[in-house]
Parts: structure tokens; sequence; C-alpha cells
């Protein structure tokens, strides 16, 4: 059996991973896309203390990629960066000891707050963050084993970080808000064979594209956004709208204003979509999928790329206990969000 730590961020992912590092003993090996100050110092302590930590990096420097990078390689650990003139390494995947981890944020402050106190809710105040989806597993000698390999592999392929990266190109940074309720972490026992990771963008296409084309009764989405015009977001979308056709319940939460370009697409669509608002919840960084009784916790983005070219990391899992406890959430950003402004 599988010991599945189901989370939401800005609610109490962040703890969980926080202390996930924190107790770290033997080793860390991290593909992450961003890793800022907020998560650095606890990479940094758990190399001096004597755990193995390795770190993939994407190759761009925003959000503290660089100087994490040399405070690592100070503290003896060691870092590679991947996507050097390819697809961006976008996955979230920790390896922490025997314990697996996978999400939609990055370990920067406005993607994982954490207690001070590292106190689950409903202790301590609630955190304003963007809306993640992340899930642990551990006790599951399969996956750590699937884990390790993917891991690996993406190391083997990466290369020591550049003397000096360019300086990076200004991005938009997402309002946040600090949704509410915000809940606890969910603790269920699930057979491993029930859970299985999905490394490669193209991969996560098609998990998606099984679980819509499989599903009787419900599909819920929610993404940052989805370009419509990308073929595999295409496919994905033409899919759900074939599940509309059956009868099942299909719905897109987009969790920010599209781009002028996509909204004539989204608006199109035979099922209702909607856009997160900030004043009212919080931006949507979250990606992921609930279909009947399974959901998908993915990294990757509705895009040619995230669907497409992309190191990304998902991990599905078919029990109703876990997917109901996304759909929940699911719910409670799609009650406060709003319809699209076209």
């Amino acid at each position: 059996m599988s010991v599945t730590i189901c989370a939401l961020g800005p609610d109490s992912a962040g703890t969980v991973l926080m202390r996930l590092l924190a107790r770290a003993r033997r080793n860390i090996d991290a593909a992450i896309y961003e890793v800022g100050p907020s998560y650095r110092w606890a990479l940094v302590r758990a190399a001096e203390r004597g755990v193995r930590v390795r770190l993939v990096l994407d190759t761009h420097v925003s959000d503290g990629n660089a100087a994490t990078a040399r405070a690592l390689a100070a503290a003896g650990a060691a870092c590679r960066v991947a996507g050097v003139g390819a697809d961006a390494a976008h996955g979230k995947l920790l390896i922490v000891d025997g314990t697996v981890a996978v999400g939609s944020g990055n370990l920067i402050w406005r993607d994982a707050p954490w207690d001070p106190h590292l106190r689950m809710r409903p202790g301590g105040p609630p955190q304003a963050g963007t809306r993640e989806w992340w899930v642990t597993a551990s006790r599951s000698r399969r996956l750590h084993r699937s884990a390790t390999d993917a891991f690996d592999a993406h190391w083997a392929t990466a290369a020591a970080p550049p003397h000096g990266w360019a300086d990076a190109p200004d991005v938009t940074v997402p309002l946040v808000g600090a949704p509410m309720p915000q809940v606890a972490p969910r603790r269920l026992c699930i057979p491993s064979r029930r859970v299985a990771l999905v490394i490669g963008g193209t991969a996560v296409e098609q998990t998606l594209g099984e679980m819509v084309s499989g599903a009787r009764r419900q599909v819920l989405v929610t993404v940052p956004y989805a370009r419509p015009d990308a073929p595999p977001v295409r496919t994905l979308l033409d899919q759900m709208a074939q599940a509309r056709t059956r009868g099942v319940d299909c719905a897109l939460l987009l969790g920010e204003i599209p781009a002028a370009g996509d909204v004539k697409g989204l608006a199109a669509l035979p099922f209702e979509v909607r856009q997160m608002d900030p004043a009212r919840s919080t931006s949507g960084h979250a990606k992921g999928v609930v279909a009947d009784g399974a959901v998908l916790v993915s990294s990757a983005n509705w895009s040619a790329a995230g669907l497409g070219g992309n190191w990304e990391a998902a991990l599905r899992i078919d029990r109703a206990g876990a997917a109901a406890y996304y759909e929940a959430a699911w719910r409670r950003d799609w009650a406060t969000a709003l319809p699209l402004d076209v």
C-alpha cells in the first residue's frame, strides 16, 4: 500500500513540502523549474547535515535559479540545468528518501508558502499564494523506482550551470489572495498499482486523453491557461466536447484571464469555461483533472510545449477518495470564478 498525502496550495502544500525536506536523512533528488530563496536554504541545510542533494533546474535564471545553483555548490550539493537549447525542464518532482512528491507549483514563496511553525490548517493564519495541487506518496517501491529512474535519466542529460546566465526576461507575476476556506491535507492508503508516475509532456497529454475518453460522469479541469490553437490542446478540448455529447459533465477552470487570442476559441466550446478572480479567491496555477474517480496532478500547462516536448511530471491516482479531495477544491474555486470576459 502507498501512503498518499493530497495537499493544496496555498493551504498546506508548502508546509507538507518543507516538512518533507526538513526530515530528509539520506537523499533529496529534485527536478524543479524554479527554486527561490524560501526553499534554497532548506536544500542547503540538508546538504550541510550530510544529505545527498541533487537538483535539476531549468536553464532560465528568474526566481532565484542562478543564486540557488551557486549556494548548493558552496554547500557541497550537486546542481545541473536542463532545457539548454531545447524545451523547458518544467517538472515539479521531488524524491526525498522513500517519498515521491509531484505537484503543479515551483519552490518559491508565491507558489508554495509555508507556516513558520510548520503547522497544518486549520492551525495558524491562512496563507496567501497561488492555487496549487500537490501529492506525496511513500511506501511504494515500484513508484519510488519509477521516479528514481526518471530522475536519473533527466540528470544524465542535464549540464553544469552556465558560468554567466543572461538576465531573466520580465515576467508577469500573478495577483494572489488567501482563498477561503483553507483545508488540511488528506492522508490515504492506496494500493500501489493505483498510483502511476507520468513523465514528459507528450505522455501527460496521452494520459489526459485516456482519462477524458474513458469518463462516464464528469471531467473537471483546472489549468492556468489553455491554448486552443495548439494541436495537443485542441485534441483534448475536442475529446471533452465529445464526452459532453455522451452526457459527461465537463468544465474548464482557468487560473487567470485568458490571452486575447485564446478567448474566441474557448468561448466557442460546448461546455462552460470560467476564470479565477484573485479578488474573490486567488490566481490558479494548478494543473489537474478529475475524471470520475481518478485524478491527475501535473506540472504541465495546456500549451504546445507543456503537452509536447517539455520535461514534465504528473501523478495519476485511481482512487475515489483522492479524486474527491481535489474535486472539492475545484468546486470551491469554481464557485468564486467568473465567466469568460468576451
